[in-house]
């Protein structure tokens, strides 16, 4: 059975896994063949397979004496989903970004160039809700699914004034940030518009009687 968002999100939150679900996300993988590759026993396997595949992420097929794992790709692109949530920024080059650095909501790689980074930082933002708290650890939660450098991506959604940080909270900004010359450059076409969207969503969905 499927878990919801968030604990799908803290499972997952783990180097091994992460590196599973790589894994089989390529091709299904048996018991076997997954601890061959990442050098580990195959208890370790089992274990982290059974927490896999209790919230969904992994399916498992009977195949002769051995069992297949595969990624459950449609879950892993549908988390967030039942929450409030923008759409993606309607923007061609942001489209482009989004293809090329992500594969089923993971980064390949922190993008170099700050514009495409950006973009990176705008598909990011889409996890997150307005109007609510976050511990660093749940940021953390939040980001790792999508690439093991959770420190540089937090710290770079609060440099481009997607979040705020204050005593160790992070909130999404009450307000799309104004923008100087040099950052409208490097910021998605029609990101005030988006962000704000993004902001109104959020919060409609938590006021009283939505």
């Amino acid at each position: 059975m499927a878990a919801d968002a968030v604990t799908l999100l803290k499972t997952i939150a783990d180097e091994t896994r992460l590196k599973i679900l790589g894994l089989v996300a390529s091709e299904p993988k048996t018991g076997a063949e997954l601890a061959e590759a990442l050098k580990l026993s195959a208890p370790t396997i089992s274990h982290h397979m059974k927490r896999l595949s209790e919230v969904g992420i992994v399916t498992v097929t009977p195949d002769g004496n051995r069992r297949l794992y595969r990624l459950n790709s449609e879950l892993l692109r549908s988390v967030g989903a039942d929450g409030p949530q923008a759409p993606a920024l309607d923007d061609p080059y942001q489209a482009k970004v989004v293809r090329t650095f992500f594969i089923n909501g993971r980064l390949t790689a922190i993008p170099a160039k700050r514009r495409a980074r950006v973009a990176v930082l705008v598909e990011l933002l889409r996890r997150f809700e307005a109007g609510r708290d976050y511990t660093e650890p749940e940021v953390n939660d939040l980001l790792r699914p999508a690439h093991d450098d959770v420190a540089f991506l937090r710290r770079e959604l609060v440099d481009y004034r997607y979040l705020t940080r204050s005593g160790g909270i992070y909130r999404v900004v009450d307000a799309p940030p104004e923008r100087d010359a040099n950052e409208r450059q490097e910021v998605p076409a029609g990101e005030s518009a988006w962000l704000g969207a993004l902001i109104r969503s959020s919060l409609n969905a938590t006021a009283p009687g939505a």
